[in-house]
């Protein structure tokens, strides 16, 4: 089998100029035609890759697995762990394996079958021959018409549906194994990352969802935002709407805001920009949170909303919390927000919201930091 004299072939008329010429039908028509090579293209790599694994060839190489042998051909780490996991697993379901023959099935398709099967028998590792004929046969007249996530959902169907009574739920419904990080980079922007579970990840994008839709510009064309802006745009929404709520919890004696501060200056300078001779201040203004902001953004924040007055000496020395409150009043707090950015106590790299609160390891609840 000449594999060289068929790339070669495949190299050059990558080159040829008349690949793309023709009217519209005859390019569109090469590229189905090459879009079912590359799934052929792909069986090929899964059958092959499978014959290396059971060869042990990646060990006999030097090398330490199936996938560092691909990866050192050039293939992305991902990718090859993708070709390894199919490889494998196609000399068990032949039924899969002959519907990419022909290129019916590109390699994300075979793939969502393979990991579908695969959680359907970590759910029921008892799984009788007749229900996993079933499975991979449901599976795959899932692939043959829908998308590879959909196959996905199908494998969840299937695992819960045959999964035995006793069989603990579903890491996808663990309410245990929920995440959610969150912080400020070195650059100020937040980054996060979600783990949630099928529930609490159901609530969030019902609630995203009204707030997700395409807005058309004012000239009508469509919206010129990505999916992903999309979706931000509707996390902000959703959160202002929160920040107006009056029935939330409270912290610190004030209900949950945005706090700007800025100098006396800074704010003179935010409502004179524009005109000459104002002096820029020395200090940025600053989030509780987030830390520095530019002064287009404290120009916005300032244009509306509420603004407390906190007077300070040059030492900023603190303000006197009074005898009728047992701790700080929100005035106070935001006064020690200003002064401090963050818990006083020597040490501590708490931010201002968890201060004073038992979350910060370096005061007591109650206490004012």
């Amino acid at each position: 089998m000449d594999f060289g004299g068929m790339f070669a072939r495949l190299s050059d008329l990558a080159g040829d100029a008349a690949l793309v010429a023709g009217d519209d039908t005859e390019v569109s028509s090469r590229t189905v035609a090459v879009i079912r090579i590359n799934h052929v293209v792909e069986q090929l790599l899964f059958r092959l890759v499978g014959e290396l694994e059971v060869r042990g060839v990646a060990k006999k190489s030097g090398e330490g697995s199936t996938a560092r042998l691909l990866q050192q051909a050039g293939m992305a780490p991902a990718v090859a762990h993708r070709y390894v996991r199919v490889g494998k697993a196609l000399k068990d379901i032949p039924s899969v394996a002959s519907y990419g023959v022909d290129g019916t099935l590109s390699g994300e398709h075979i793939d969502s079958i393979v990991k579908g099967l695969s959680h359907i028998e970590r759910r029921n590792p008892e799984l009788p021959d007749s229900d996993r004929t079933d499975c991979v046969r449901g599976l795959l007249a899932e692939a043959l018409t829908t998308s590879p996530s959909a196959v996905a959902a199908r494998a969840r169907h299937m695992a819960i549906v045959l999964s035995p009574p006793d069989k603990p739920i579903p890491d996808a419904e663990n309410h245990e194994l929920n995440e959610f990080s969150f912080g400020t980079g070195d650059d100020g922007r937040s980054h996060g990352t979600l783990d949630l579970d099928n529930l609490l990840g159901e609530k969030l994008r019902v609630a995203l969802d009204p707030l997700s839709q395409p807005v058309l510009e004012p000239d009508g064309s469509p919206d010129s935002r990505t999916s992903a802006q999309v979706r931000a745009d509707a996390l902000e929404q959703l959160l202002d709407s929160y920040l107006d709520q009056e029935d939330r919890p409270t912290r610190g004696g004030a209900k949950p805001h945005v706090n700007l501060t800025v100098s006396p200056e800074h704010l003179q300078a935010l409502q004179l920009r524009g005109l000459g001779g104002v002096k820029p201040p020395e200090l940025a203004a600053s989030f509780e949170w987030t830390g520095p902001a530019s002064a287009s953004t404290a120009q916005m924040v300032a244009c509306d909303s509420v603004i407390t007055k906190i007077l300070v000496d040059n030492n900023m020395v603190p303000l006197d919390v009074g005898r009728d409150h047992r701790t700080v009043t929100p005035a106070i707090r935001k006064a020690l927000i200003a002064r401090d950015r963050g818990c006083a106590y020597p040490g501590c790299g708490c931010p201002p919201g968890r201060t004073p609160t038992t979350s910060c390891s370096g005061v007591k609840a109650g206490s004012p930091a």
